[in-house]
């Protein structure tokens, strides 16, 4: 695989919302990868960095402070959801939202298909659109990289061997 692109960013703690790149691919490709890696924290040490909101929302929710067991389970249940999508020239290519600080997706014809992603054979070309969805981020800060690698298609035509 060439690497054809990398973005880097930051999100900031509770980041609620979407970042979108839009890149051209630079020729037509018979594999496509694109990987997102996310710098996250321990779950349970991002959680604590909420425990007195999470007691002031048990508090107005509940009319009182939780016990131990209820703020052990509150705040395991807390944590950074983040997904990525992905749309080329129009046509939705899949979602991935597992856990983890690594989702990718890869569409080739000799690849299984990524879970989450739509059984799409290639050439790929065109623009590709990648969106950064972020459910809330428990940590101060998380810092990413998005990376698109290609196969170029290989063409019998002399002209059309540029990518």
């Amino acid at each position: 695989m060439n690497t054809v692109t990398i973005f880097r960013g930051t999100l900031p703690k509770n980041f609620l919302g979407n970042v979108i790149y839009q890149f051209q691919l630079p020729c037509s490709c018979t594999a496509l990868h694109i990987r997102l890696i996310c710098h996250l924290q321990d779950r349970k040490e991002a959680a604590f960095l909420h425990e007195k909101e999470a007691e002031a929302a048990f508090l107005d929710h509940c009319g009182r402070l939780p016990d131990a067991q209820e703020k052990e389970r509150l705040l395991a249940q807390m944590k950074t959801e983040i997904q990525l999508a992905a749309i080329l020239s129009g046509k939705f290519l899949g979602n991935v939202h597992r856990p983890g600080n690594i989702k990718e997706m890869h569409f080739s014809p000799d690849e299984e298909r990524t879970c989450g992603c739509m059984d799409q054979k290639g050439p790929y070309h065109g623009l590709l659109k990648l969106a950064i969805n972020s459910f809330g981020v428990l940590e101060e800060e998380i810092s990413y990289e998005l990376r698109i690698e290609c196969i170029p298609e290989t063409f019998e035509k002399e002209e059309n061997k540029r990518c």
